[in-house]
């Protein structure tokens, strides 16, 4: 069989899972929104993984909250679904397999790093494998190779601890960069970010955007509950990438579901959606007033 994620620890935790228990040829990559809009071409041979269902797949497992509401419309499908604080973990629970014991401290991680359960310090020096999943994050900005350093992580990840994985030399120098773009990926989010209310609006579509940790605007504005990044996206849309503050957690606004309503989609603390152009200013200020308004 074949597995269709995400490009991220979540993704490569879940596909650690899979190869073990499953004989898995190939692994892919699709963004959420391509899936939804049936752009990528699935059949009984894939697990989807981390993503929306797609009809005709042969498993599939994910742990959004927005997902939740379609399962009446899905129906019986093969895999499982669980309001998880990661993919990986529902993967973990559905094969309750006897060798996944010792990726214990790996899934721990996983967790609390794709349900944002981090503190100051993972965020401004991570370590571990919570430093590893950084390195693995599209969001970071390291470029287009990380396919291949993915597919790599997936069987070295099952070869050797997390010590030894932080020193190999391609492991490193993604560790470098991003230490090395701290300081000048903080200087960019102080210029290309404002608070609205406890919201904060950050445009990154006017610049190149330095190597850094997604997290770390929410230690520059303390009293923000939430983020609003906006970003262009494939084919002129406008993507808005919103998350609940992982240092002030008062937002009490379901963004997933918020999300959803746009035709995204996410968790209950941070999701994404696609924008026609033309429609971006008036969604976002919705999506603001929304969020000002931090009601369920």
């Amino acid at each position: 069989m074949n597995i269709l994620t995400r490009g991220d620890l979540d993704g490569m935790t879940a596909s650690v899972f899979l190869t073990i228990s499953e004989k898995i040829r190939e692994i892919r990559f699709a963004h959420p929104k391509d899936v939804q809009d049936g752009k990528i071409p699935v059949t009984a041979e894939d697990i989807v993984v981390n993503l929306p269902y797609v009809p005709g797949c042969g498993l599939w497992f994910d742990h959004h909250v927005s997902e939740e509401e379609k399962l009446d419309v899905i129906g019986p499908f093969k895999g499982r679904f669980e309001v998880a604080p990661s993919a990986a973990r529902v993967v973990y629970n559905h094969y309750k397999h006897a060798g996944f014991e010792k990726y214990k401290e790996l899934l721990v991680a996983t967790d609390n790093l794709d349900s944002a359960q981090l503190t100051v310090q993972d965020v401004a020096d991570p370590q571990g494998w919570i430093l590893l999943g950084y390195t693995l994050d599209p969001r970071t900005g390291l470029g287009p190779e990380f396919q291949k350093y993915f597919r790599w992580l997936v069987e070295y990840a099952k070869e050797v601890s997390i010590e030894k994985i932080l020193q190999h030399p391609e492991v490193q120098k993604r560790i470098t960069r991003v230490r090395q773009e701290q300081e000048e990926f903080t200087k960019f989010l102080r210029a290309h970010s404002k608070l609205e209310g406890k919201v904060i609006v950050t445009d990154v579509r006017g610049g190149d955007v330095p190597v850094g940790n997604r997290f770390l605007v929410y230690s520059l504005f303390p009293q923000a509950h939430s983020e609003v990044r906006i970003i262009k996206g494939k084919g002129g849309v406008v993507v808005f990438a919103v998350g609940a503050s992982i240092f002030n957690r008062t937002c009490n606004v379901n963004i997933g579901t918020m999300l959803h309503g746009y035709g995204g989609g996410g968790h209950k603390g941070a999701g994404t959606c696609q924008i026609p152009p033309e429609q971006s200013d008036a969604a976002l200020k919705e999506v603001l007033a929304r969020l000002n308004a931090n009601k369920e």
